[in-house]
Parts: structure tokens; sequence; C-alpha cells
């Protein structure tokens, strides 16, 4: 009978777990700070908006899988096994954040917030009309709070060089400082009706 290392199998568990996580944290970009919770039970979820809209939601099935075999497993470092799940953590979450912007882009869609640019440059006129369109919260100082801005990389330069512009037009900047004075104050109005209610 072969000896069987219980606490050296549970170690390697906690330490391949652990590993899995902080790869898994590394890929996940800007769902990092998403909150999420477990579902323990049933086959779909509801999403209960602010307007108390209801939508029934099912799950979707996303996995990744990760093969060693057993002739690898004589010379393997651990180097090769943070590589191994390095890839397995990119994978699985390529495919959450894959599907994350197809249910974005939908509900966009069905809300009717869709900004286009209709085959246009890159302007600081679209940032500003999505940001009419969008709810906005802010800290106890004033600061937008919870806010970001996602772009393919490509697009880069081209909002640098529209911020730059933005910022030397003072006509622009007055109109950005407007929408935000605005949006402080439709939050404002928001965070007092919830104390009121509360």
């Amino acid at each position: 009978m072969l000896p069987d290392f219980l606490k050296v199998k549970a170690s390697l568990e906690t330490m391949l777990k652990y590993e899995m996580e902080l790869a898994r944290l590394s890929h996940m970009g800007v769902f990092a700070d998403v909150p999420t919770s477990v579902v323990v039970e049933g086959n779909n979820t509801v999403i209960i908006r602010e307007d108390g809209s209801v939508e029934e939601m099912g799950f979707e099935e996303i996995t990744a899988e990760l093969q060693v075999n057993f002739a690898e497993v004589e010379t393997m470092t651990h180097e090769m096994v943070l590589d191994k799940i390095n890839r397995l953590a990119k994978e699985m979450e390529g495919k959450k954040a894959k599907f994350a912007y197809e249910q974005i882009g939908k509900a966009v869609e069905d809300a009717g917030n869709v900004v286009s640019a209709d085959g246009k440059p890159f302007s600081i006129d679209l940032p500003l009309e999505f940001l009419e369109k969008m709810e906005i919260d802010f800290d106890e100082a004033g600061n937008p709070s919870g806010t970001m801005f996602v772009a393919h990389p490509h697009l880069f330069p081209a909002i640098a060089k529209a911020i730059s512009q933005a910022e030397a037009d003072p006509e622009t900047a007055k109109r950005a400082q407007g929408l935000m004075d605005q949006k402080r104050e439709e939050w404002r109005v928001r965070e007092n009706n919830r104390k009121l209610v509360g």
C-alpha cells in the first residue's frame, strides 16, 4: 500500500487555490472591483432595477481547461505550475470579460443609451455625450466616485489628443464643468430622496 500524504496534499491544494486567485485577479482588468455574490441554488437570478423594472437572467456556463500529462509531472518546476495556472486564469477571465461586455452592450442598447461616433474620428464631444446619459455618484468631497471609462488601447492616442484639445479650449472646459455640476446636483437630489425614504 502506498502512503497518502494528506497534509502535504492539503497544503498544495491551499497554495494552488491561492495562486489561482492571484492569477485570476491579475487578468480581471476593469472587473476586478465589481462586487460578486455566490448563488447557492436555482438556475436563474433576478435583477431589480432602480426604476422598479425586473429582469430574469439565466446562468452562463464558462469553462477553461488545464491539462497536465503524467510525463510532465516528474520534471515540472514551481514556475511551470504557475505558468499553467496563469494561462488557465487568463483564458477563464477572458471568456468572462467577453460575456460581461456582451451583457453590458445589450443592456445599454435596450436602455437607449448607446452613443455612436457614426464613423467620425474620436472627439471630446463623444465622452461628454455619454456623460450626459450616465448617472454619476460622488463622494463626500463632491468628486466623481465609481465611474470608469473603458476603451480599446488603439483609441488611447485619440483620447489623449481630444483631452488635450479640450483642456486648451475654455468653451469645452466650461461645458464639461457645467455637465459635472449638473450631475453633482442630480446626485445630491438622489441622495436626499434616499435619506428621506430611509
